[in-house]
């Protein structure tokens, strides 16, 4: 029996449970939505909640201007995610729009499996998405005619 041993052992050693934990992490951080299977995704959860909660604590002393404060979470982070462009973008990008008290992550799953295995997939992203600005039609496309063609028209009737 597991008694009071915490966390899916995913029938691996330590050294790749943990690589997978930080590779998965960074995959997450960079892209934010991966596909994998829903107990990697299950098992990876509570440690990238814990990385955004400190990032977001990273913040908010950056913002109170508290350098102590700030490098400490700042390299606590980086002991889990060496990578230097997740990290920036989780410092940057991430937790600044990740203003809600936990539940960072969704696990989603999907209705097809993996190819090689079959496998079940799922999709673990982050719930809050960045805001996409509205883009403005493409010249060669047929709602950028419809516009051009009604400024013209509006341009002819003044």
């Amino acid at each position: 029996m597991r008694h009071l041993v915490a966390g899916k052992s995913l029938n691996v050693d330590t050294q790749h449970r943990l690589a997978l934990r930080r590779n998965l992490a960074r995959s997450l951080f960079l892209h934010d939505r991966i596909v994998t299977t829903p107990t990697k995704a299950k098992a990876v959860r509570g440690f990238v909640e814990r990385l955004i909660t400190r990032a977001r604590k990273a913040v908010v002393a950056r913002d109170a201007k508290d350098k102590g404060a700030w490098l400490h979470q700042v390299r606590t982070i980086a002991r889990d995610i060496p990578d230097k462009v997740a990290l920036r973008r989780l410092l940057t990008e991430i937790a600044p729009r990740c203003n809600r008290p936990g539940g960072y992550t969704r696990v989603v799953r999907d209705w097809k499996n993996q190819v090689g295995d079959n496998a079940p997939r799922a999709i673990f992203e982050l719930v809050d998405k960045p805001v996409a600005a509205p883009e403005a039609p493409a010249e060669g496309s047929a709602e950028a005619k419809k516009a051009t063609k009604a400024a013209k028209a509006a341009a002819a009737k003044a």
